[in-house]
């Protein structure tokens, strides 16, 4: 299996949307493929979707101007639109506008999206480090179009924002996994409800993320998940170094909290704190029910001595195959709806390192990704 690719970036968001642009043009025209045939799968029509990405990219610009430019710039880069851009940019509120819809029609094998992600506070890991983990099941033909980004932008908060190291989608902006220079680690699962899609146009998905690795302290980056509503709903799971980790479940108009019991907090793609308003993924993907609670119980057996070979077992666990926590294709679906573990993500906050793998780890290897290599460290000197 190929390594996956990394990007060496730095501060000027032209500049990241450039590289990023000319170095994947062809996974990105890829990924731009797949979600519009994702997207006419759930009965959604290109020139609808494409309405929604020109809206999109005028509420981005506005919203995050930097988050803009590099979109621009990587559309430019890649010899594709801008409004294409947006949509993959977008294409979380479209997929879970899409998604909810199926949701409600869900009357058989129909299944989306399925995350299971686990953070593990001091107390629970063998050398006493902070760990958030997570397999990130997705479409199958995202695998091979994926990347990561080591950037490099400022060790100082006075210097500018942290540097990071993330893992994303060809043609989408920041990353939706990752950690930064201070700490602050980042993975996701996705949720769905009935008021997905109800609220109108809200801070996007992937901008969020954006800007909670770019964040400094910890309040400052849960401030982009609570302090406005959502267009769809989400689960981010935040941790810091120093040896604190926070879930939100944020739906439309509300958000829940968990924190770890033990050191150790776990999640699938269903509500578990929220009440206030209905959980539909378990309607499209019943595994959600098991994944997260199976998922706790193989790393109890290990609270207090948790190390990579026990996440690794765990992230391998096969249990209801093709839907378990290391997910494979479902043949009985069509093509274009079929999911896998596109990739498992570890992060260790405080050595600052991302383990990703390239495919289910059941047969990828985990590739090590420091944010902090011998080169940055001699520049630092």
């Amino acid at each position: 299996m190929a390594d996956l690719p990394l990007l060496e970036l730095g501060a000027d968001p032209r500049e990241r949307g450039r590289v990023h642009g000319a170095t994947l043009a062809g996974a990105i025209r890829d990924n731009v493929a797949t979600y519009l045939a994702r997207f006419e799968a759930a009965g959604a029509a290109r020139a609808t979707i494409m309405e929604q990405s020109e809206a999109w990219l005028a509420f981005i610009a506005a919203d995050n101007g930097e988050y803009g430019e590099e979109m621009g710039a990587i559309a430019t880069a890649s010899g594709l639109s801008a409004t294409e851009i947006a949509m993959l940019n977008a294409r979380y509120e479209i997929t879970y506008l899409a998604f909810g819809t199926e949701a409600k029609a869900a009357n058989g094998r129909l299944e989306q999206e399925g995350c299971t992600s686990f953070g593990m506070l001091p107390e629970a890991t063998a050398d006493g480090h902070t760990v958030l983990g997570q397999n990130w099941d997705w479409l199958a033909n995202v695998r091979g179009r994926t990347f990561v980004q080591r950037v490099r932008r400022a060790s100082r908060p006075e210097d500018g924002k942290p540097d990071f190291i993330g893992f994303s989608e060809a043609g989408i902006v920041g990353s939706k996994m990752g950690v930064n220079a201070a700490g602050i680690g980042l993975c996701v699962n996705g949720l769905v409800t009935p008021r997905d899609g109800t609220t109108g146009m809200r801070k996007p998905f992937h901008v969020r993320c954006k800007e909670i690795l770019d964040a400094w302290r910890f309040d400052q980056a849960l401030a982009p998940v609570v302090e406005t509503d959502r267009t769809a709903s989400s689960n981010f799971l935040i941790g810091h170094s120093d040896g604190e980790i926070l879930d939100i479940e944020a739906t439309p108009d509300y958000c829940a909290y968990l924190s770890p019991v033990d050191g150790l907090v776990v999640h699938a793609n269903h509500l578990v704190k929220e009440t206030r308003t209905v959980s539909q993924m378990e309607r499209i993907a019943p595994n959600t029910l098991y994944r997260g609670p199976r998922a706790e119980r193989l790393l109890r057996r290990h609270l207090g001595r948790i190390d990579r070979p026990a996440l690794e077992e765990v992230m391998r666990d096969h249990f209801s195959a093709p839907a378990a926590i290391c997910r494979h294709a479902d043949p009985l679906l069509r093509p274009e709806k079929r999911v896998i573990t596109v990739a498992a993500i570890l992060l260790d906050l405080d050595e600052r390192i991302l383990y990703a793998t390239d495919g289910p780890p059941c047969e990828a290897s985990f590739q090590a990704f420091p944010l902090v290599t011998d080169e940055s460290r001699c520049d630092a000197a």
